[in-house]
C-alpha cells in the first residue's frame, strides 16, 4: 500500500472532531468517510489466538488495530460509484517473523444503480456469508459451525438487491491463489482456486413482538486448481459444495435469537490422504441487549467431521458460549467471553490439523476503542 495514502487517511482520521465513522470530505456528490478501531484482548492459554500460545500455552494479550475507508460519488441520479479499503493490522510485533505489516481485510470497487441494485468487484465473502451470519455475534470463540465465515477472498464479483424485505445476492468467483477456505484443515485452510459461485436469498419481516424475523438461505460452490489438488496427498482438494440457511428473530437492542444450519462437503482426489468429508453443523444463540448498553450471550455450536468410507471418521465437537459486553460509550466496548466443551470426541483436534481447538475450554477478556 502506498504509505503516502496512508497517512493522508491517519491525518483525516486525527483532524476528524467526532468519534465514531467521520465523513472527512462530502463535496459536489463525493464523499470519503474513514474509520478504524484499536483493540486489546487478553486470551486463555490454548486459544491459538496469539503466536506465544502456539509455543508455550500460555495466556497472552494479543492487541490490532484496523483501518477502513468508505468512498462514494455520484454520477448521475440513477448511478453512483463506491469504493472501500479495510486493513488489519496485529500484535505490533516488529521483530523476526512479526507481524506488523496492514494486510488488505477488504478492498473493493463497484457501482449502484438504485432500484435496480448494485455491483462490486474485489476482496470479500461471497454471497453465502449472508446466509451464515445471524449466529455471528460472539467476539472471539464463535462461529464453530459456519464455514465461510473467515473466506474473504480476492477476485470476487458480486450482485445485490434488496426491497420489500427482501434481499438476493449473486457472487462469482475468479481464479486467485492462496485464498481462505474454511474446512480444508489438511491444507492449512489454505488453497489456490480455479473458479467459484454463490448464491443467497432472504427475507425480513416488520417487527414482530420483540423485532423483526429474519429467514435466509444459500448455496456456494469452488472449485480449486488441479495443480494444487494434485501436488501432493496432503492438498488434495478438488471442489466443495455448501448449503446453510438460518432464521432470526429480534434486533439490535432487548431480545435477540437465530439459529443457523450449514454442510460443506469436499471432493478430494485419489492421491489425497483423506477420503471425501463433509463438515456440517448447527449453531444457536441467544442475547438480550439492555438500554444502558450492556448485553449478556449464550449459545451452543456444534460441529460434526463425516468422512466417507469404511475406515473415515465420524467426529462430533458441541460446545457452550457465554459472553458480557458493556458499551461503555459509543465509542469504547469491553466483554468477556467463555467457551466449554461437553462433548467433543478426543482426537477432534488433532484430525483437523490444530485448526480446531473444540477439546480446550477457553475464555477472553477484551477492550476496544472505536472511531
Amino acid at each position: 500500500m502506498n504509505k503516502s495514502i496512508l497517512a493522508l487517511a491517519v491525518a483525516a482520521v486525527a483532524a476528524a472532531s467526532v468519534a465514531q465513522a467521520a465523513t472527512v470530505y462530502d463535496r459536489d456528490g463525493t464523499s470519503l468517510a474513514v474509520y478504524g478501531r484499536v483493540q486489546s484482548v487478553l486470551y486463555s492459554a490454548d486459544t491459538g489466538n496469539t503466536d506465544a500460545q502456539g509455543d508455550y500455552g500460555d495466556n497472552s494479550i494479543d492487541t490490532s488495530a484496523r483501518l477502513g475507508l468508505d468512498m462514494r460519488s455520484t454520477i448521475n441520479q440513477y448511478v453512483a460509484v463506491f469504493g472501500k479499503a479495510e486493513w488489519e493490522a496485529a500484535n505490533g510485533d516488529d521483530g523476526e517473523g512479526g507481524d506488523d505489516d496492514f494486510n488488505g481485510r477488504y478492498l473493493w470497487v463497484g457501482a449502484d444503480f438504485g432500484m435496480f441494485g448494485s455491483l462490486k468487484a474485489g476482496k470479500f465473502e461471497d454471497a453465502i456469508k449472508f446466509a451464515i451470519s445471524p449466529t455471528d455475534i460472539f467476539e472471539d470463540f464463535g462461529c464453530v459451525a459456519q464455514l465461510g465465515n473467515d473466506d474473504r477472498r480476492a477476485g470476487q464479483i458480486m450482485y445485490e438487491w434488496n426491497g420489500y424485505g427482501v434481499d438476493v445476492k449473486l457472487s462469482g468467483q475468479t481464479a486467485n491463489n492462496n485464498q481462505q477456505v474454511d474446512g480444508a484443515y489438511w491444507a492449512g485452510e489454505r488453497l489456490d482456486i480455479n473458479s467459484g459461485f454463490a448464491a443467497a436469498l432472504g427475507y425480513t419481516s416488520p417487527d414482530v413482538l420483540f423485532g423483526p424475523i429474519g429467514i435466509r438461505a444459500g448455496y456456494s460452490y469452488a472449485q480449486f486448481q488441479d495443480e494444487a489438488g494434485k501436488a501432493g496427498l496432503v492438498d488434495g482438494y478438488d471442489d466443495y459444495n455448501q448449503w446453510a440457511a438460518s432464521l432470526s428473530w429480534g434486533g439490535s437492542t432487548g431480545f435477540y435469537t437465530a439459529v443457523m444450519y450449514s454442510d460443506r462437503d469436499f471432493t478430494m482426489f485419489d492421491t489425497a490422504a483423506v477420503n471425501d468429508y463433509s463438515v456440517s453443523g448447527v449453531e444457536f444463540v441467544l442475547r438480550y441487549t439492555f438500554q444502558n448498553g450492556m448485553s449478556i450471550f449464550g449459545g451452543y455450536q456444534y460441529q460434526n467431521i463425516d468422512e466417507d468410507g469404511s475406515k473415515g471418521v465420524d467426529y462430533d465437537a458441541s460446545v457452550v458460549n457465554l459472553e458480557f459486553d458493556w458499551q461503555v460509550t459509543p465509542n469504547f466496548k469491553v466483554w468477556t467471553e467463555a467457551r466449554w466443551d461437553v462433548d467433543t470426541d478426543e482426537g477432534y483436534d488433532t484430525w483437523t490439523k490444530g485448526v480446531t481447538n473444540y477439546e480446550e475450554d477457553v475464555y477472553s477478556v477484551g477492550a476496544r476503542y472505536t472511531f
